[in-house]
């Protein structure tokens, strides 16, 4: 139960608190619609753990700030970028003196579709925390300018402010970085959804990601996690409340919207690029899924 003492983090129907009535698994928390999004504020101490789906990155500006990550403190220090997968239940227990904190909440799939290290994708995937190894020269009026073009009515310009964010996430992975979670026991996550199924799910997630220009099969999948097509279907499916099929075409849309802000390839160019064999297949799709046509 949560302490009223402590402030609450307002409600949002992509996450989880441990004090709510009916918890949900921390993975079934994804939902194709989501976007990014960037909260810029005093950090809260929390008495109560929370997850959601997404990816993770907080960057405090000026003050160490303390974190229980899968039973571990995690110390996020100054200036740094830490990162990690948000369906482990964490809390932020000790704010210190920190005054402005940058939260950043990363789509999985859009997290995926950037060109990352593998090894990071892999240490992120696998549950671990990872922090940059030196500061890095990231300011407020940046993240500020992100939080407003976000919520831009011009598709152009949200689609800059993702990139810029990606290019500073590609920054973060060469400039230098370490896991700082070193626990590696096993433990079940609430509502039942176990580190054996996270762990399918996740190999599953980097299969698809690597190959996601490419045709392939759910079969493939299950070939590459070494289970049954209906088994792996099944725990994904369980965990992400989204079929595989699903997940794979947000995927691919997302990967179609960067290449549109940043190309002189033809649309068919970029629809065969992420994947798509069906031209007509694809604008119907691409409007399903964003509202407009890809030339709009």
């Amino acid at each position: 139960m949560a302490d009223k003492n402590f402030p609450r983090l307002p409600y949002d129907p992509h996450m989880c608190r441990s004090y709510d009535k009916q918890t949900k698994s921390p993975l079934a928390l994804y939902s194709e619609s989501q976007k990014m999004d960037i909260e810029l504020r005093a950090p809260l101490a929390m008495s109560y753990s929370h997850w959601h789906g997404q990816i993770e990155i907080n960057i405090p500006f000026d003050g160490d700030v303390e974190y229980l990550i899968n039973d571990e403190v995690i110390k996020i220090h100054q200036g740094h970028v830490t990162l990690f997968w948000a369906c482990t239940p964490h809390q932020l227990t000790d704010p210190g003196h920190c005054q402005k904190m940058a939260i950043f909440n990363l789509p999985m799939h859009l997290f995926l579709s950037w060109p990352l290290e593998r090894e990071l994708i892999n240490h992120v995937t696998h549950g671990r925390v990872i922090q940059s190894q030196a500061v890095q020269q990231l300011s407020i009026i940046e993240v500020q300018r992100w939080q407003h073009e976000l919520n831009s009515k011009s598709t152009h310009i949200r689609q800059l402010a993702i990139d810029e964010i990606a290019l500073m996430l590609k920054r973060f992975s060469l400039s230098g970085w370490a896991p700082v979670s070193v626990s590696k026991a096993s433990y079940t996550l609430l509502n039942g959804t176990s580190r054996h199924a996270q762990f399918y799910v996740s190999q599953m997630l980097e299969f698809i990601a690597a190959n996601c220009d490419k045709q392939f099969t759910v079969n493939d999948i299950a070939d590459h996690v070494k289970l049954n097509a209906n088994y792996a279907m099944g725990i994904f499916k369980r965990a992400m409340q989204l079929s595989i099929k699903q997940y794979i075409m947000a995927l691919r849309i997302n990967h179609v919207r960067a290449l549109l802000s940043d190309t002189d390839k033809t649309i068919l160019d970029i629809a065969m690029l992420a994947g798509f064999t069906s031209s007509s297949r694809f604008y119907s799709i691409f409007k399903n899924h964003v509202g407009m046509a890809p030339k709009e």
